[in-house]
C-alpha cells in the first residue's frame, strides 16, 4: 500500500535482528496472541513467530534466510534494509527496502505474481538501493533470479 503497488495488505512481516528478537518477541506478547508457527522449506528463518492482532496476521522473524538450488540466501538486515516509516495509528513503522522484497519474493514459492509487480514498480519508478541488489547478488542465488536483477540493475 505504502507504494500503490497493492491496495490490500495480507499480513504484516515484523523483520528483527537476531540481538533484538527476545525483547521484541515479549512487547509483541503482551499485545498479540500467539498462534503456532510452523516451519517449512524453503523457510530457513531462526526465530519465527505468529501472532493474531485485531484480526491480522503479524509474523515476528528473525535470521530470515530461504534455502534454494544453489544454496540458502540470508537475508542482510542492516540500517540501508530499512528506507522510511509509515505511520499507523499514530505509531511510525520502519519498512524495509522493495529491493530487499524482491530477492525475498524471488526465492519464495507461490510468489511470483509479487515478484512481476515488484520487478514492474522498478522498470517503471527505477531502483532506489542498487547496492542492496548488488549485495544480494554476492550470495547463492538461482540462475534465473541473478539474471533478473542484472537486468534491473542495468536498466534502472
Amino acid at each position: 500500500m505504502q507504494y500503490g503497488i497493492v491496495k490490500k495488505v495480507n499480513d504484516i512481516d515484523v523483520l528483527v535482528s537476531e540481538k533484538d528478537v527476545g525483547r521484541k518477541k515479549t512487547i509483541i506478547d503482551t499485545i498479540g496472541n500467539e498462534k503456532e508457527a510452523q516451519k517449512y522449506s524453503p523457510f530457513r528463518t531462526s526465530y519465527f513467530y505468529k501472532y493474531t492482532m485485531n484480526d491480522v496476521e503479524v509474523d515476528l522473524m528473525s535470521g530470515f534466510s530461504l534455502e534454494h538450488e544453489n544454496g540458502v540466501y540470508i537475508l542482510s538486515l542492516t540500517p540501508n534494509s530499512i528506507v522510511s516509516c509509515t505511520q499507523i495509528n499514530g505509531v511510525s513503522i520502519p519498512l524495509c527496502t522493495l529491493e530487499d522484497w524482491y530477492i525475498l519474493y524471488s526465492l519464495m514459492p507461490n510468489k511470483e505474481e509479487k515478484e512481476l509487480l515488484l520487478f514492474r514498480y522498478f522498470q517503471a519508478h527505477g531502483i532506489s538501493n542498487k547496492q542492496l541488489l548488488i549485495e544480494a547478488c554476492r550470495q547463492p542465488l538461482p540462475d534465473r533470479v541473478r539474471g533478473n536483477v542484472k537486468q534491473l540493475l542495468k536498466s534502472g
